[in-house]
């Protein structure tokens, strides 16, 4: 079974979150902000004066996670009709000028953005592929954004669309994985005489201080803060080393663990007794 890694909304409310496609010009784009709205908890789609609503390049475009997107999209004649109902209005641009009035990135009000959101409606306006926002439109934002790139650079619509989500996503959600469980000491320990005796029998342990070059180890391995599997994965493969070259492990302070199942998910060791095993 496949896991995501779902965010939690904490510091915005992305059902308040309207994206606007104001006179697109290719339906496959129409799709694939639709893909980017499912995939940031965004809605509230809306397409003003489109070019074309061809519903196979959307849909191809969208995949399944963007279908109920597409099916619940508004489509505005014109753009201040689309605009009627939303408290707040955000133009995005890739060009900068007198008459634009640019005067924020969207990192720097994201944070401003997703406040506003638990009580407000606010809409993010994306112009078409060829133009942009013209200044007229822009005039009927309330901010104005845009996105740094290089003097080359040139942003799809639809990939704008997801730079914008994903900052505003990245600024009002969390996301913390969770972690297994670290090695416990006295796996740890084990895992460092199953090392040691290995080091023994390849002959490659310093005889003028042992304790020194062992200690590098043990720092080496535990500022990795190994799991219980990924030290189990270690033993099981020094014990099939040393199987290899016909080294007999023998621990001292603890007897030795039994192999894994040639199945097990936590080691690669092969569940049989060493001595049944004719070298080939």
């Amino acid at each position: 079974m496949q896991v995501y890694p779902i965010a939690k909304s904490i510091r915005v409310n992305l059902s308040n979150f309207a994206v606007i496609l104001v006179n697109p010009l290719y339906p496959e784009n129409i799709g694939a902000t639709a893909r980017a709205c499912a995939n940031f908890g965004v809605e509230d789609l809306r397409v003003v004066n489109p070019a074309s609503l061809e519903e196979l390049p959307m849909t191809a475009m969208a995949t399944k996670q963007g279908e109920e997107i597409l099916k619940k999209m508004k489509i505005f004649p014109d753009l201040k009709e689309a605009l009627k109902d939303l408290n707040f209005v955000v133009g995005t641009t890739g060009r900068l000028g007198k008459r634009r009035l640019v005067y924020h990135t969207l990192r720097e009000l994201a944070p401003y953005l997703c406040e506003l959101s638990f009580k407000n409606k606010i809409g993010i306006l994306f112009g078409n592929e060829r133009l942009g926002l013209s200044n007229e439109e822009l005039m009927l934002c309330h901010e104005v954004i845009t996105i740094p790139t290089t003097e080359k650079a040139s942003l799809n619509v639809a990939q704008t669309v997801i730079l914008v989500l994903y900052e505003l996503f990245q600024t009002g959600c969390e996301f913390k994985p969770e972690r297994p469980p670290l090695a416990t000491h006295e796996e740890l320990e084990l895992l460092f005489q199953i090392i040691e005796k290995t080091l023994e029998a390849i002959d490659y342990m310093p005889h003028e201080n042992p304790i020194l070059w062992l200690s590098n180890i043990r720092r080496f391995i535990t500022r990795r803060e190994p799991t219980s599997r990924e030290v189990k994965i270690l033993m099981g493969f020094c014990r099939q080393f040393l199987w290899k070259l016909g080294k007999e492990l023998k621990l001292s302070s603890q007897e030795e663990p039994k192999p894994q199942g040639g199945n097990s998910e936590e080691t690669c060791q092969k569940d049989t007794d060493p001595e049944a095993h004719t070298p080939n």
